[in-house]
């Protein structure tokens, strides 16, 4: 679950990005990427939907702070700190935290927001599939393929994006081990003050927590 958590991050923020093989799908991504790039902070709050076969689904819901190369993803369950070197997720139930270095993340091929945001240069194949009304609004249908299906994470991702706002309101990634994440945008703050211990994981705030380094 922690490494699903990890890949939510990325996608949360995942306005663009994927190599370009039709042209207005791109423009729609460039477009909805260079407003997100424009702001110095931003806060997301967001619903996600996890499915796999033989499980029960898992709903949830999450607020994502993200300042740069630095994000902190708060879930029901959860909580995942990147102060820019290190990343912690912290277990609430069970009082726990796990500690990994960004750069072991990356070797583990874990994406990281600000590496989402620049995937779609190599990453995958674009199709546009017209417009969806979504929440009352109209938005552009992109559908998206990896390029390397075999080290793929997700055989097919579709995204709604917003067309008077330029924002990815919904995506809906479907995994190649037949896990399936369904993610809705339910606002986004822009320019938000947040100071750096932000992104740090506070053990004195957590009364006889456990850490291990991984």
């Amino acid at each position: 679950m922690k490494k699903t958590i990890s890949i939510l991050a990325a996608i949360l923020i995942t306005v663009a990005g994927f190599a370009q093989t039709d042209q207005k799908a791109k423009d729609i991504l460039d477009r909805a990427s260079a407003k997100i790039e424009g702001y110095k902070t931003l806060k997301i709050k967001f619903g996600v939907v996890i499915t796999a076969e033989g499980e029960e689904p898992i709903s949830q819901k999450g607020v994502l702070y993200l300042k740069g190369d630095k994000y902190k993803l708060d879930m029901t369950d959860q909580e995942v700190y990147n102060d820019g070197t290190t990343v912690t997720t912290y277990l609430k139930e069970d009082n726990e935290c796990y500690r990994t270095p960004v750069e072991d993340l990356e070797e583990e091929e874990m994406l990281s927001p600000e590496e989402l945001l620049t995937l779609y240069e190599d990453g995958y194949k674009l199709r546009y599939d017209g417009e969806q009304e979504y929440a009352g609004e109209m938005c552009d249908v992109i559908f998206l393929y990896p390029k390397d299906p075999q080290n793929a994470k997700f055989h097919t991702v579709k995204m709604l994006v917003n067309q008077s706002k330029n924002e990815v309101v919904y995506a809906y990634l479907k995994g190649k081990e037949g896990t399936n994440m369904k993610y809705k945008l339910v606002s986004m703050e822009k320019d938000v003050e947040m100071s750096d211990d932000t992104f740090i994981f506070n053990e004195a705030e957590h009364p006889g927590v456990e850490c291990y380094d991984e």
